[in-house]
Formats: C-alpha cells, structure tokens, sequence
C-alpha cells in the first residue's frame, strides 16, 4: 500500500505569480521542486524519498490592483529606492500572489507500520519547512505535517476540504490538436493551446428582410461567446521544459551551474489544467504530478507517455554552436 507525507494548510506570500506566458499560480513544477529539496535535506538513515506530489489550493490571492477603480488590474509592485537623479528606479515586473495549499506527496522507501522512522520524518520535515521558500514565496506557517495511507480516499480527501486540486488535462489539448489537423492541415499545437487559454466571441449575421434596404452598408449582427473545446475549470499552465537543442557532455558548454554533469537548452513548455473539486475526483491517482522524460520533453505529467508527442522545431545537431 502506498504511503503519502500530507503537508495540510500550507501559508505561502510573496510566491511567484507569474510562469512564462502564464499567471495566476506557480508553475508545477515548482511543487515537484520543492518536494525534491526536501527529499535531498532528509537524514540518510531514514532512507525516504520524496517523489510524486498532489496540489490542493485552499486560497489564492494575487497581489494586483486598479489604479482607476476600474479597469484592468495590474500587479501591486514594490516600492524600490530612487536613482541618484531623483527618479522611478526601473525594475522587472514581479507578479505576487499569497497562497494556502496542501501537498500530498508520495514516498519511496517508507514501510507502513514504522512508527519509528514515521515519527522521525514527520518531525525532520516539521523543522525543515520553515527553513525553504516555495516558489519563491516565503513559508509563514503550516497547520501539520503527517503520514497518510491512501486506503480510504474518501477519508483522506474529506480532511483536505474545501479545495480545488490541479489536474492534468494535457489528454484535452492533445485531442483537440488532433482535431483542428482534421479541419486544417496548417493548425499548430499553439492554435489548439490558445482555444483553451483565450476568451473569445464571434459574430453571427442577423437576417433581417429590412437589411437590404439599408443604403448605408452596414451588416447587423450579434455576438456570441465561444465555449472552449471542452467544459470545466480550464487554465494554462507551465508543465516543463522542452529542448531546443542537443545534449552536450559535461565540460562542453562553459559557465552552467554544474559542469560535471551533461547539460542542453531549453524553453518552457505549456499544457492544460483544471481546477477540479476534491468531491469531484474519480481517484486521488489521477491528480499525483510526476516527472516524465522523453526527449526533447522534460515534463511533469500525471499520467506516462501514451503516444508520441509533436517534435519541436528542428535543429541541426551537426553544426557547430557557439555560446
């Protein structure tokens, strides 16, 4: 039986709000992250690891304003010190957010029934906490930290009320991609991601026996919101990372953060979520994050490769590249 380290009513501020062309939540593979911190600062004799991670989202604010009253809303900014001349220092947009959340995280090593070594990593990650940052945030308190089974899902989840957990819902992009193709040879993977990420409206011509008399030229018409391709609490999301270029052994590329091991370039890679209700959730599986790895795909997924995924855009492996 599985074995689960339960993080409940986690309080985050100042997290980073924005990941890449998203924002609203970090991206999960800062949760995948932090698991993994922890997972590294653990004792050795408890011999855990810290693997797959669930994310429950209790509260969520992002720090923005209008600074109309109406209007669009902007990201509430730090105030940094003048320039030597008197002005407005100029600074990088840092979109904020304060979050509770709960993190239920799967473990490797852990037998069921060791009271021992569970009272030992609950109280090793008890005192590690407040010494990590999460998503850049600062870790300001947590309700408790516990070992779960996940024999009774209903249970487990109950405790975890009310909350929205992230889901994958990378299956939904993948079959609209497919068909747009259907429709349109010439359709991208970022047409199909956009349908899920845009608020559209399209017009439709109203027939009307006195429009043809209008001497004018004009052509009434009414307007009608576009659903997206399929229902639900939908977002975009950064899930990764994808190649853009070949894998360089160690010592090949100059002035990385670690030249003893092989190394590439990268961009972020996007994907769908949905924000879907505890009560809601066929099974607690189906919501567990992990690494998945098939090259040039760095990603966090659910669920493993179930079919080739589109490659990106091609690069010549043969020539030289200078950095």
């Amino acid at each position: 039986m599985s074995q689960y380290l339960l993080i409940k009513k986690l309080y985050v501020q100042n997290a980073n709000a924005i990941a890449g062309l998203t924002y609203g939540f970090p991206a999960i593979t800062n949760f995948l992250g932090f698991a993994h911190a922890i997972s590294r600062k653990l004792p050795n004799e408890l011999n855990v690891a810290l693997d797959g991670v669930m994310v429950i989202s209790h509260k969520n604010t992002v720090h923005v304003r209008q600074p109309k009253g109406w209007g669009d809303y902007v990201f509430a900014l730090s105030r940094n010190p003048l320039t030597k001349k008197g002005d407005t220092a100029p600074i990088n947009e840092e979109g904020r957010l304060s979050m509770e959340i709960s993190l239920l995280v799967e473990m490797k090593g852990y037998q069921a029934g060791d009271q021992v070594t569970g009272e030992q990593l609950t109280c090793a990650v008890t005192h590690l906490l407040p010494t990590l940052r999460l998503a850049g945030g600062q870790i300001v308190r947590f309700e408790s930290v516990s070992i779960t089974t996940l024999d009774n899902e209903l249970a487990t989840l109950r405790q975890l009320m009310p909350g929205f957990a992230l889901v994958d819902r990378s299956d939904f992009l993948a079959a609209h991609y497919r068909a747009l193709q259907e429709k349109d040879s010439t359709a991208t993977q970022f047409d199909a991601w956009c349908d899920f990420t845009s608020l559209k409206y399209e017009a439709k011509r109203i027939v009307d026996s006195s429009s043809s008399s209008n001497e004018s030229g004009t052509v009434k018409a009414e307007w009608h919101y576009v659903r997206k391709p399929h229902p639900g609490y939908l977002v975009p999301i950064n899930t990764g990372y994808c190649a853009i270029s070949k894998v360089y052994e160690q010592g090949e590329i100059a002035n990385i953060r670690d030249p003893l091991v092989p190394a590439l370039f990268a961009e972020a890679a996007y994907s769908v979520g949905e924000w879907k209700s505890l009560h809601g959730l066929p099974s607690i599986n189906t919501a567990i994050w992990r690494y998945q790895h098939q090259y040039p795909w760095y990603l966090a997924k659910s669920e493993p490769f179930v079919e080739d995924l589109v490659e990106p855009d091609n690069f010549d492996e043969s020539s030289e590249m200078t950095f």
